[in-house]
């Protein structure tokens, strides 16, 4: 049962996302500080409070459902971003890759939140 948007496993690898992606951010060169680190950090940091809000405007459909797309169009922006990273060599491949699986996944996954979610839940 979903009593909390912390039940919600979209909001949960949405976090766990973001720490692995902070992470990482430290380690690009400096002077990315105020390009793609600080998208970057936006990007991650956005998904989750996207998903907690809109879970406390779920009584409109379409306002979660905004929330949702908005959601899904942070997760995204993190592949470009991720992309853009490994391929200046900021980062190995295999972990790029690892975590861009997981932001696609993660955004397949709120795109179903979004298309199932009904006003009763």
């Amino acid at each position: 049962m979903i009593s909390s948007f912390r039940d919600l496993e979209v909001y949960n690898e949405a976090i766990d996302l973001s720490i692995q992606i902070e992470t990482d951010i430290k380690k690009y060169p400096k002077h990315e500080q105020f390009l793609l680190v600080d998208q970057s950090r936006r990007a991650c940091r956005g998904i989750a409070p996207l998903i907690a809000e809109g879970y406390a405007k779920r009584s409109s459909l379409k306002t979660f459902q905004k929330f949702m797309r908005d959601a899904m169009g942070e997760a995204n922006e993190m592949i470009c971003h991720l992309e853009v990273a490994c391929r200046l060599g900021y980062t190995m491949h295999s972990r790029t890759e690892n975590l861009i699986q997981r932001y696609d996944i993660l955004g397949r996954k709120i795109h179903k939140l979004h298309d199932n979610w009904n006003n009763s839940k």
